[in-house]
């Protein structure tokens, strides 16, 4: 078996693995299936998923989704096969020839449900793991100065995922933040990571990297002022009398709100100076 055909099937293999290890649904997958069919029962669902018809499609590309767990264990992996597209295509080719099989694990009662994997839910499945994405050399370079080693794979899952390859002033900022913020330890530095990867993604690659963390720490802020005000005036008044008034609900976690304040914080004054000098020049 020539070397490529050995990597592909390899990759077929491990993807494979991932189906018959069961997908975990999570509380936002729950309440999903809760709320649009009325609590069932696992009989219930292993009906729905049974049948035909736009809903189980839904459901079913729902449930078998790559979450960053699964990708983070496929990451090293994807980093040493150096996957391309037509990689990708000969991997989806060697599952469609085989019934995949997978298991529906419930974190409550109702317990688990096997069933069999339709080749277009398989098919988004391997398209939403952005196999053929690689880090840049310069990014390889950075990415060693993270420390902790579940972080550091974490960071590679996360760039793989982006929406737009890191370029210029994107790219730069980047480099720097692993530099710098690489030796934090792992809870704060995946805080830290989110965000930085959150304002990046909107903005381009010449945008003033320092600035644009400052305006969304003054978004957060002002979203905060709002849900207060709100909050102010619901104690006066009824939400039809606020309505009519024009004014629209505020619903925020304004805990989570806060916290993203203190970490744009942390990334900003950790390295102030080098931020401020960089997205200056």
């Amino acid at each position: 078996m020539k070397a490529k055909e050995e990597k592909d099937l390899k990759g077929a293999e491990k993807i494979e693995e991932v189906f018959q290890n069961g997908f975990c649904l999570d509380s936002k997958v729950l309440h999903y299936i809760d709320s649009t069919f009325s609590n069932p029962s696992a009989a219930g669902i292993n009906e729905i998923l049974s049948g035909s018809g736009s809903e189980r499609e839904s459901l079913l590309r729902l449930i078998f989704s790559p979450d960053e767990s699964m990708q983070f264990h496929l990451e090293e992996f994807l980093e040493e096969a150096d996957i391309r597209k037509e990689d990708v295509e000969r991997i989806a080719g060697y599952l469609s020839e085989r019934e995949i099989q997978s298991k529906i694990i419930f974190p409550d009662e109702r317990g688990t449900i096997k069933v069999t994997v339709p080749p277009e839910v398989l098919r988004e499945f391997i398209d939403h793991l952005n196999m053929p994405v690689k880090l840049n050399d310069k990014l390889t370079e950075a990415v060693k100065f993270i420390a902790d080693a579940r972080s550091r794979t974490l960071a590679k899952v996360k760039i793989r995922n982006a929406r737009k390859e890191f370029a210029g002033t994107r790219l730069d900022f980047l480099r720097l933040f692993f530099e710098i913020m690489g030796s934090d330890g792992e809870s704060i530095f995946d805080e830290c990571l989110e965000s930085a990867l959150e304002v990046l993604e909107e903005t381009d690659d010449r945008s003033d990297i320092y600035r644009a963390l400052s305006g969304k720490k003054a978004a957060c802020f002002q979203s905060l002022l709002c849900a207060e005000r709100f909050e102010e005036q619901f104690q006066k008044n009824n939400v039809e009398t606020l309505l009519l008034q024009g004014v629209r609900p505020v619903s925020i976690d304004k805990d989570a709100v806060r916290r993203k304040m203190e970490i744009i914080d942390r990334i900003c004054l950790l390295a102030t100076n080098r931020f401020v000098r960089f997205c200056s020049k």
